[in-house]
């Protein structure tokens, strides 16, 4: 895990809820490539990433997110297609 504690997002970052986890063997820089791989975002445009067994959570820009979300409805994490969509619960 980098970054932040739990819950917490830095100002001006969005939450994505990535479906494959520590149980898909997904590790921060799987992430990081593929966001950076299918997006203008590069790796240090990324914030803070938090994987639990069976999903991530990534920060990035607010403004970039959407464009993520619909460039990582094609893509892979690990070999696998995980929906990408932004975080239901912001406020935690």
């Amino acid at each position: 895990q980098r970054g932040r504690p739990r819950g917490r997002t830095s100002p001006g970052m969005t939450r994505l809820f990535v479906g494959a986890g520590r149980s898909a063997g997904v590790r921060p820089q799987d992430l990081v490539g593929a966001i950076a791989g299918e997006t203008r975002l590069s790796g240090r445009d990324i914030g803070a990433i938090e994987i639990a067994d069976r999903f991530s959570l990534v920060e990035v820009p607010e403004e970039s997110a959407d464009d993520v979300v619909r460039a990582m409805r094609g893509a892979n994490v690990k070999g696998r297609r995980a929906q990408v969509r932004r975080e239901r619960d912001q406020s935690r």
